[in-house]
């Protein structure tokens, strides 16, 4: 490819979509913390937990039990009769949007926070969030960096792994060909809404039984700038049992997946026909094409067209991927079946592969910043002695001059402290 096209494909992918004007927040606003809980009573106390002990107080917490029949409904009532903050809505199990749609219809607060009931948030998570919205006033999407843990919140990495968040208005970069998600977006836990965004996004596809958040991912940039927090203030725990973090991936999943994909894109395309700037001949298709993930589920079922599913995948839906995952959907077409299931599973899965390089280099990204950190004050350190130093002999010539001017040129004074004439 020439660098004219390169070029050309960049100019076709602009969109000239502005950004919602949003309106001043009070001093102290109320925060939302939107959770929603399946059977997850072994982790739900920790959240719930983690919301009640935040250093920013002004909050309401909605936890939304869609349909639980563990001992879910047990622990809600137990926190609900102790702390007014608390309110719990149930519902016949419809899946993660639906109980996502039911917790911000009893939400009023002009900050929404969301949280899976198997995370927890740092104590400073809110206060974060507050003054980060408080400090950049045209945005109205926050997303913070999360530690990956165990069942037992044990460290095992950062997320993202490599990459930096993403910040700042985004939406001229943004693809009209695919819904995108921006490398380093972080997942449900570490994201945070200004409610008027939240309102031009909710209520989300009730079809999104999971993976509603990616939803969110994908159109809050398109409605706002990001206001990016680098410090983790969000635990992503990884358990064994997480609905959206699988280590294997089966025939039943790969359908699922693009049954929620053909969702998103029906939302994502909704929206785009909203935007005043767009006309109706630069809008996409109102069905969607086949995608990477479709070209997945065909390789998964060994289907023998799946070459062809692949080449009709438009090269925009390859261009609106993150970068780390464009290597692998550049190379997937050579590998036989039973090694792209498996390199599948290590790129959009949670294998144990995947938790011990995420280890690894979290590991060596933290000793490598560390070692920075280390040699930025070693040398902070060395230019003030330089600087001490220099103005040490800078002194002890002024001295001298001084004194030779009153001894009347006498070398004595400048040969007792050292300097030559």
């Amino acid at each position: 490819m020439t660098r004219t096209t390169k070029i050309s494909d960049h100019r076709k992918q602009a969109n000239p979509i502005k950004p919602v004007v949003l309106d001043s927040l009070p001093q102290r606003p109320l925060v939302s913390i939107l959770i929603s809980n399946y059977n997850y009573a072994a982790y739900l106390g920790d959240a719930i937990e983690s919301c009640l002990g935040q250093t920013y107080d002004n909050l309401e917490i909605i936890v939304c039990d869609d349909g639980s029949t563990d001992a879910s409904p047990q622990i809600l009532e137990q926190y609900k009769s102790v702390d007014k903050r608390m309110n719990v809505v149930y519902q016949r199990n419809g899946g993660q949007a639906l109980a996502l749609n039911s917790a911000f219809c009893k939400s009023s607060g002009e900050i929404i926070c969301l949280l899976d009931a198997d995370d927890v948030f740092a104590p400073d998570k809110l206060r974060s969030v507050v003054n980060s919205f408080a400090g950049a006033p045209d945005s109205g999407f926050a997303i913070n960096r999360m530690l990956r843990v165990d069942k037992m919140r044990k460290f095992s990495g950062v997320i993202p792994m490599l990459s930096r968040l993403p910040s700042g208005w985004q939406g001229p970069s943004l693809s009209l060909v695919a819904p995108q998600m921006l490398s380093g977006m972080p997942p449900c836990s570490g994201l945070s809404l200004r409610r008027a965004i939240a309102e031009a996004i909710f209520p989300l596809p009730p079809g999104l039984t999971l993976y509603a958040d990616t939803l969110i991912q994908v159109l809050a940039p398109l409605i706002t700038p990001i206001v990016s927090i680098q410090s983790p203030l969000s635990e992503y725990r990884i358990h064994g049992s997480n609905t959206a973090a699988v280590s294997a991936f089966a025939e039943d999943r790969l359908r699922n997946l693009v049954l929620w994909e053909r969702e998103i894109w029906r939302a994502w395309r909704q929206y785009l026909a909203s935007c005043s700037e767009l006309t109706s001949a630069s809008l996409p298709s109102s069905d969607a094409p086949y995608s990477p993930i479709a070209y997945a589920y065909a390789r998964f079922r060994s289907d023998p067209d799946s070459k062809a599913v692949y080449d009709a995948i438009p090269p925009g839906y390859f261009r609106a991927l993150p970068k780390e995952r464009k290597w692998f959907w550049r190379t997937s077409a050579l590998m036989p079946d039973w090694l792209f299931r498996k390199w599948f599973a290590f790129v959009y899965g949670q294998t144990r592969a995947k938790r011990v390089v995420s280890g690894i280099l979290s590991s060596f990204w933290s000793d490598f910043r560390a070692c920075k950190r280390f040699f930025e004050r070693t040398e902070c350190t060395r230019h003030r002695v330089s600087n001490a130093n220099r103005n040490a002999r800078l002194n002890e010539t002024s001295e001298c001059l001084q004194e030779i001017k009153v001894e009347g040129g006498s070398s004595s004074v400048c040969q007792r402290k050292g300097h030559a004439r």
